[in-house]
């Protein structure tokens, strides 16, 4: 993955910062485990469409 971090990571973490959500938060109601949601932040990996909609939903509250 490019260095820097994708577009939903980033949007993760200014949406954190936000709120106050811890990781363990964000990860269950995205329904995400915390492993897989801490790839996806971390930008290591990147979201399948149904992981991404789940993000999304979340990050849209």
């Amino acid at each position: 993955m490019s260095e820097g971090l994708t577009d939903i990571a980033e949007q993760i973490i200014a949406y954190q910062k936000k709120h106050d959500k811890t990781d363990a938060q964000m990860a269950f109601d995205s329904r995400l485990s915390v492993e897989k949601y801490h790839t996806i932040k971390s930008g290591e990996a990147k979201p399948t469409p149904d992981e991404l909609a789940a993000l999304e939903r979340v990050l849209s509250k």
